[in-house]
């Protein structure tokens, strides 16, 4: 036991007071003392401890006023309370169950009766300390899972799985509510030469940097994902293939003119992309969440025969265009 421990001491009378603080001091703990349980409250609030030792029978705000208030917040929780009580007081076992307190120590009390006392409790203090670093590091393990589970390492826009998921759902809703929903499928023009010219690392590069032109042109509710490779998807709720393809210029172009990194200082890498759109509904060949896929992937198809660096509407949601 070190002084690292901070301890919290309260009590009205001086005697007792100056009593445990100089038994504590001595073992090498930090000390703090109140006077009062309204000095408890404050000094605990301010700076928590790791241990409180609360005397029952204060003036105005008693010892067990204080530990039940000071039970209430969640980071005390995890702070032994120990009240100090007379051996006559007749309603002493009460006093866990009425506030939370975690011991009991009876007056008058003796050096080894406190030391006992003490150092169980900071032992309880260093139980709790593991805990809470378990827990914290379990829920920063949950977070980077969860992230994961969402997102897509190289470029940070939500992964293939969880665009599927949110497909599903939103196919649902476009279907219920009769509402249009468009896909749009954009893929990198040549990407392979990139890599092949630039290197790996260059062509990471590009692909984070095409996603952020993508997040910067389209809206807080579009779902933007990789799909795979250099492959892209953006979800639009609510949206016609005009405004799908509307979208899909304005990415190509400020693609088109973007000056992405270069590797090993060989300038500016210029690319091109290529996209797909297509809406639901269309008549009736559209009639689950892959066919609206399906739809997208052979309109960039033709987008891509037709020359690259353009958008080609799938036929069926022209009717969507007027």
């Amino acid at each position: 036991m070190s002084n690292h421990y901070r301890i919290l001491v309260a009590d009205d009378r001086e005697d007792n007071l100056g009593l445990l603080r100089e038994w504590l001091s001595s073992q090498d703990y930090y000390v703090r003392c109140a006077r009062d349980g309204r000095e408890a409250l404050d000094l605990a609030r301010r700076d928590p401890p790791d241990l409180i030792l609360l005397d029952k029978i204060m003036p105005e705000v008693d010892g067990l006023a204080v530990a039940r208030e000071l039970k209430k917040e969640d980071r005390f929780t995890t702070v032994p309370i120990i009240v100090l009580t007379g051996r006559e007081d007749t309603r002493r076992h009460a006093i866990f169950d009425e506030t939370g307190a975690d011991d009991l120590i009876m007056k008058p009390f003796t050096f080894e009766e406190v030391d006992t006392h003490v150092r169980t409790m900071l032992k309880k203090r260093e139980v709790f300390r593991a805990l809470e670093r378990a827990n914290e590091e379990l829920r920063q393990a949950n977070e980077r899972m969860a992230h994961l589970i969402q997102f897509d390492e190289k470029t940070q826009l939500f992964n293939y799985r969880h665009f599927m998921e949110r497909l599903a759902d939103e196919f649902k809703r476009a279907r219920r509510y009769a509402l249009p929903l468009t896909l749009l499928m954009l893929d990198v023009d040549h990407f392979k030469n990139v890599n092949d010219r630039y290197g790996h690392v260059a062509g990471d590069g590009v692909l984070r940097e095409f996603g952020r032109i993508m997040v910067r042109s389209a809206r807080e509710t579009d779902v933007i994902a990789r799909y795979g490779g250099e492959e892209f998807v953006i979800l639009l709720p609510h949206t016609t293939a005009a405004h799908g393809q509307r979208l899909a210029d304005r990415i190509r172009r400020s693609t088109e003119t973007h000056p992405f990194g270069g590797g090993d200082g060989q300038g500016p890498i210029r690319v091109t992309v290529s996209a797909g759109v297509a809406t639901y509904p269309i008549n009736d060949r559209l009639r689950a969440p892959d066919d609206l896929v399906r739809a997208a992937d052979e309109a960039l198809y033709h987008a891509k025969e037709a020359g690259r660096n353009r958008t080609h509407v799938d036929g069926r949601s022209l009717v969507r265009l007027r």
